[in-house]
């Protein structure tokens, strides 16, 4: 099935495609293996400095490779793409989907106008990915959460975490029809990476004015940190995939500083960065239960 027919059918079941971010190879491993043991759609993300420092072309041929060989459903995407350069070699490379993101923080200039900026530029980025290859999805963001899968001490400065500060559905309605953008992903409480002793907030009933508003499919960015039931609930309500990255990260890093403190006389790098595939594949199988309800 292609993405967009897996995106239909999570719209029709009320379950979730987990979007998991990647910049070595320990990430890339777990992500397959999961893929392997569960049968379950995934999408593999990288930002634009995680493709850059992966490669992108390099990793679009390994999801490629892994899709051929195993037809299993995996998608590439491109996570959080700002300059048109780099959205033109990820289409040229073949990913699955591209995320344009043209938000602001409010503040910078009014609601109204920020929109409309959103709206001019996301166009110009549909319209390049289409012409290089039509079958692309392409999303636009909606809201701005912040910048960063990182562990934060507040919460990031113009960030849209009130109901009355976030994009409404008829707003949702025109920019997706202006744009012709497939997916959406809406500020609706949610913040990229983890606010240290800061609980989301997340609006379900603005995620489904916004689903009843637009045809576009729903993507809940920002995701770690977020509690299990508020993400059944963001599911619910309309989401169809949701980001993580940032506790991908932090289980990573914590298992490889505890894998090297274990073992300080290995200089073997695939032994000592075994327990780093595992923690990450951990995090991984808990939220993929939990996108598919369980």
């Amino acid at each position: 099935m292609s993405l967009k027919e897996i995106l239909q059918k999570a719209v029709e079941t009320k379950t979730a495609i987990g979007h998991f971010n990647i910049s070595n190879w320990e990430g890339i491993k777990a992500i397959f293996e999961v893929c392997e043991e569960t049968k379950k759609p995934v999408i593999i993300g990288v930002s634009e400095s995680e493709a850059e420092f992966f490669g992108i072309e390099n990793v679009a041929v390994l999801v490629k490779s892994f899709r051929e060989r195993t037809g299993l459903e995996i998608f590439l995407n491109a996570d959080h793409f700002k300059d048109l350069n780099k959205v033109k070699q990820a289409a040229e490379a073949d990913f699955d989907s591209i995320l344009f993101d043209a938000s602001t923080p409010l503040g910078i200039s009014s609601a109204q106008e920020s929109l409309e900026e959103n709206i001019k530029k996301t166009k110009q980025a549909v319209e390049l990915v289409k012409s290089i290859n039509f079958n692309i999805l392409v999303e636009g963001e909606l809201g701005y959460i912040g910048v960063g899968s990182v562990v934060r001490e507040s919460v990031p400065e113009g960030a849209v975490i009130e109901e009355s500060r976030m994009i409404k559905p008829e707003e949702a309605k025109k920019f997706v029809d202006e744009t012709g953008v497939s997916l959406i992903g809406p500020g609706v409480g949610n913040i990229h990476g983890i606010v240290k002793n800061y609980k989301e907030n997340i609006s379900f009933k603005r995620i489904s004015e916004i689903k009843n508003a637009t045809r576009a499919n729903l993507v809940l960015h920002g995701a770690s940190g977020i509690d299990d039931e508020s993400l059944k609930q963001a599911i619910e309500a309309g989401i169809s995939v949701v980001h993580v990255n940032t506790e991908l990260r932090l289980a990573w890093k914590n298992s490889l500083q505890k894998s090297l403190a274990d073992n300080v006389d290995e200089i073997a790098p695939y032994k000592v960065l075994k327990s780093s595939v595992a923690a990450i594949k951990k995090v991984i199988l808990e939220k993929i239960s939990i996108f598919n309800g369980k």
